[in-house]
């Protein structure tokens, strides 16, 4: 019998030969059996943002300088967002972006196609603060006076303040060692840190007269008024703090009664070109009439009215009995609490560095407040 097994083996070749003929000529023919677009990922370069970045000012000594960032993309998918220096993210092509410190900003654009670019600027000509180089609030301006002679700005209402330069960062308390003397007010403190940063601070120009708006009673700085009399500590203390509340100054600074570390500086500061400024009653107004704020000539020093006389005014500072058992730390217990009371008036012959002692709710006619303004931060 013969073998079938040669013409089986013959068929299976024959086969798989045609089927690597019909491949090769579907292949050769144009490759139509399965297409592959790779033209995005592999020859076409995917569009990246363009960041733009502008200063609103190139002026020196700012106080703070906005940032103009645009992103823009010729890709039709757009932008999807963009990356500020701060971490936070901006969904959109425009953002101001404020700055307060010189320094370099960087900022990233990203693109709704999953691409990104980065750019930076340097900022020069934020104000560097120093005792001869005070800050300006936002609303004011500098209307005279250099820093060795009084340096006076001015709000949009009128109102007044002296720079006082402290060029240690360490302001004055010549009671700081006296145990029966205390200033633990939360607006003393606040001084304190804010000179250790800034290097000064600023002082009314003159002793408060009184005004109100939206029923608010609030102190102002401001020539030729009558200072505001019979008033109690803590009346003045509200009054002095609501200022930059009612004026609307910019959050970040405060207005306060004056403490002892503000009244010390102060005249600290004038001491050294005024001998004996301090501790001499050649100065203030002690005729026996109050007159209106700066209206005596011989005590506007350093562009500062009124230290020494016309009205005795209220500080943070408390007075402690030496013999007393009574607990003053407790600040609540306020019926307790003596304030001390600086300078003299048109009635009593004092100095600008004395100091007295007063139960806190007493008014007097001829004692009235002064009010200092910093930065908090």
């Amino acid at each position: 019998m013969k073998s079938n097994k040669f013409p089986v083996i013959l068929i299976i070749i024959l086969v798989m030969v045609l089927i690597a003929i019909i491949l090769f000529g579907i292949n050769f023919l144009g490759g139509k059996v399965q297409e592959k677009d790779n033209s995005k990922s592999d020859n076409v370069e995917l569009i990246v943002p363009i960041l733009e970045l502008n200063l609103n000012t190139t002026e020196e000594n700012q106080e703070s300088v906005t940032i103009e960032v645009n992103a823009s993309t010729e890709d039709s998918e757009g932008i999807d967002h963009i990356l500020l220096p701060d971490g936070s993210t901006f969904y959109g092509t425009y953002q101001e972006y404020i700055v307060k410190e010189n320094g370099k900003y960087e900022f990233k654009a990203f693109g709704k196609n999953g691409t990104s670019s980065r750019l930076s600027i340097d900022v020069k000509n934020i104000m560097t603060v120093s005792a001869k180089n005070p800050y300006i609030p936002d609303g004011f301006e500098h209307v005279f006076g250099e820093v060795d002679e009084g340096f006076v700005i001015q709000d949009r209402y009128g109102n007044q303040y002296v720079w006082i330069p402290v060029e240690t960062g360490i302001l004055t308390r010549t009671t700081l060692t006296n145990g029966e003397y205390e200033d633990s007010n939360y607006t003393a403190t606040g001084l304190v840190n804010s000179v250790a940063k800034n290097f000064g601070f600023y002082i009314a120009r003159f002793e408060a007269s009184a005004f109100q708006a939206n029923q608010v009673r609030f102190a102002g700085s401001v020539e030729g008024q009558i200072p505001w009399t019979n008033v109690s500590y803590q009346d003045a203390t509200n009054a002095a703090v609501n200022t930059a509340i009612a004026l609307q100054y910019p959050e970040e600074y405060v207005t306060a009664i004056s403490s002892s570390y503000a009244w010390d500086t102060a005249l600290s500061w004038i001491d050294q070109t005024i001998i004996n400024y301090s501790t001499n009653t050649s100065y203030g107004n002690y005729s026996g009439t109050i007159f209106p704020t700066g209206g005596t000539e011989s005590d506007r020093v350093k562009n500062i009215c009124d230290l020494s006389g016309n009205v005795r005014e209220w500080t943070t500072e408390i007075y402690k009995d030496a013999n007393s058992d009574i607990d003053f730390s407790d600040i609540e217990a306020t019926e307790y609490v003596n304030r001390v009371v600086r300078g003299g008036s048109a009635y009593i012959n004092k100095v600008a560095s004395s100091r007295n002692g007063y139960p806190e709710n007493l008014t007097d006619e001829y004692w009235g407040f002064r009010i200092i303004l910093y930065k908090s931060n």
